[in-house]
């Protein structure tokens, strides 16, 4: 793909390389459809200063809505296991945290935050910061099943204690989430160095150059990526002598 540069003569090549399928991004969606409307009903259920929105009728809504919200969210990640198994499977595996992602996690604040533009380890399709997502959030829905079936169909069933502690939890999940839910958004919406998230989530693809940066394990392999970052780190560390 070329494009023109506005108001300039010279024009710039973009090569495009799929990142993820229809269905996990048409998932991500409906993911997000769905929590939004959670984490917004359930605030206004937790905070007392929203309670006099909870009272009533519009109470009574609100709790459907989240429900709703509730039934689709549990839903997804079955669904998408009945469709394609071996793909979420290897989603999950994906997630899990490996030793280069302990050094991306070390320096992304100055990195990204500080704008101190060194070398970064090398990262696979989804980045140390997107691990921890995807994994907050698989720990998130097996917490919400538990604790919201427990609060729905338990309460003058489970011991009163229990009960309790169901919805503590359900609490606390439900901050966490939606604390990193915020990271995300502001991640992928007005960080400029992470605008290829958003094209990848909506197209299906990002850009060769893009993958080699900020994905290089997934893009070169991890031998090659590793090499290629061990090399950068010499010439980084001749250049300071």
């Amino acid at each position: 793909m070329t494009v023109q540069l506005k108001g300039r003569a010279e024009t710039i090549t973009i090569r495009w390389i799929p990142k993820y399928t229809a269905i996990e991004r048409a998932g991500h969606w409906i993911h997000t459809a769905s929590f939004v409307p959670l984490a917004i009903t359930g605030m206004i259920l937790y905070f007392p200063f929203l309670q006099s929105l909870a009272q009533g009728s519009a109470g009574q809504f609100i709790r459907l809505i989240h429900r709703m919200a509730a039934i689709v969210f549990g839903a997804l990640p079955i669904l998408y296991f009945v469709i394609q198994p071996r793909r979420l499977l290897m989603n999950l595996r994906e997630f899990l945290i490996e030793k280069e992602d302990i050094g991306w996690l070390k320096n992304a604040f100055g990195y990204y935050v500080l704008g101190k533009h060194g070398v970064m380890p090398p990262q696979d399709r989804f980045n140390a910061g997107e691990k921890m997502n995807g994994l907050i959030m698989c720990v998130a829905w097996v917490v919400f099943g538990i604790t919201g079936l427990a609060m729905w169909f338990g309460k003058g069933v489970l011991p009163p204690e229990l009960f309790r502690w169901m919805v503590i939890l359900h609490d606390v999940t439900m901050i966490v989430s939606v604390c990193m839910l915020l990271v995300h958004l502001y991640l992928a919406i007005a960080h400029p160095l992470m605008w290829a998230g958003l094209v990848s989530m909506r197209f299906g693809v990002t850009s060769a150059d893009y993958a080699a940066e900020h994905h290089a394990k997934w893009y070169y392999g991890p031998k090659r990526a590793l090499e290629m970052y061990e090399a950068k780190k010499w010439e980084e560390a001749q250049k300071g002598h």
